[in-house]
């Protein structure tokens, strides 16, 4: 029986594709306590994650059944273009980096077996990326919402 997760608001969301299980048990239990970590199997499951949470950063394995990494990382980057996407391969394939970078937008490729070190690196890179978009689309928010009140008030002001 799937269980939802406990999200710590204070990490990183990480969902990280893979159809091998033993890769997403070796994901999760290497990153269970330093980011919340999602697993998919496929891009179905990927799309019921990214329905129900805030994903920060999507990691998807580049040799997947059904649809490559790179062209699933393009599709979420369509939906979901807040989300950092990575790309993970045991296959030098230079077609998929360059349809990854060019296509998906991806921040990061990492090479299968991956480093623990790398990996959380490239991560907590992402997430600051994620934040920093964040504030910044929140103080143009707020400097938009005062030019509205400040032509408002001239409006007013001129009117009387």
């Amino acid at each position: 029986m799937f269980q939802t997760p406990m999200i710590n608001p204070d990490l990183p969301t990480v969902l990280y594709m893979d159809d091998e299980p033993g890769n997403r048990s070796a994901f999760k239990a290497a990153f269970r306590t330093e980011f919340n970590v999602l697993l998919a199997a496929d891009l179905a499951e990927a799309w019921a994650s990214l329905a129900k949470h805030q994903v920060h950063v999507v990691i998807c394995d580049q040799r997947m059944p059904g649809v490559v990494g790179s062209e699933a990382l393009r599709q979420i980057k369509d939906r979901y273009p807040k989300a950092r996407r990575m790309l993970i391969t045991a296959h030098a394939d230079l077609q998929a980096l360059v349809d990854a970078l060019n296509q998906a937008g991806v921040c990061h490729y990492i090479q299968k077996p991956w480093e623990a070190t790398e990996v959380r690196k490239a991560v907590q890179a992402a997430w600051k990326d994620y934040k920093a978009e964040a504030e910044r689309e929140a103080f143009t928010e707020k400097l938009l919402e005062s030019n509205r009140q400040l032509e408002f008030a001239l409006r007013q002001s001129l009117l009387s």
